[in-house]
């Protein structure tokens, strides 16, 4: 079975942190950044972990369980690991191989202009690690967030002050950070 067929019908339970923890980041001499998954057929995209995470979120509407906020959290940790695994490899690789991974990104720029990544990255990578600073939240971080439904059930008090007014697509409401000690 193929690691997208696999990953679109996956949720955010252990099974899913279980294919995520065994991921292999590469990167082919064309400049294709892709993962393999040990047992599954074929290579996918980087971003196809980050961007399965996302759709997860949005499906939900930004509220889950706390076992699935767990289980996200650690998820998310490994596909930023990923990245910066990736990184450096990227570092290492010949001038061709940059050239050609570089050429890729920049059809994302195109498409959106000012509304995509200003650097080599793709549009789930920005929007996931966060290189669209100031322009709200990011993804990396949404488990430790939230709603103010969420927020009332977990801490038996209403939050104080919304964390973002705009945030992720999808989001119809603010969402908040949980209270300091």
């Amino acid at each position: 079975m193929s690691i997208k067929t696999v990953l679109q019908r996956s949720t955010l339970n252990n099974d899913f942190l279980s294919l995520v923890n065994k991921a292999k980041e590469n990167i082919s001499f064309w400049g294709n950044c892709y993962i393999t998954i040990p047992g599954l057929n074929e290579e996918a995209p980087i971003d196809t972990l980050a961007a399965r995470v996302i759709k997860l979120v949005q499906q939900q509407h930004f509220e889950y369980s706390q076992e699935e906020r767990n289980i996200g959290s650690l998820i998310s940790k490994k596909i930023d690991q990923l990245y910066d695994a990736n990184d450096c490899r990227f570092k290492k690789c010949n001038i061709l191989t940059k050239l050609f991974c570089n050429l890729r990104y920049l059809f994302d720029l195109l498409n959106g202009l000012f509304t995509t990544p200003a650097r080599d990255c793709s549009v789930i990578r920005w929007n996931w690690r966060g290189e669209n600073k100031g322009f709200g939240l990011v993804f990396r971080n949404i488990f430790n967030y939230y709603t103010k439904k969420q927020y009332e059930k977990e801490f038996g008090v209403s939050p104080s002050r919304s964390l973002s007014s705009h945030g992720f697509k999808g989001q119809k409401e603010g969402l908040w950070l949980p209270p300091h000690d």
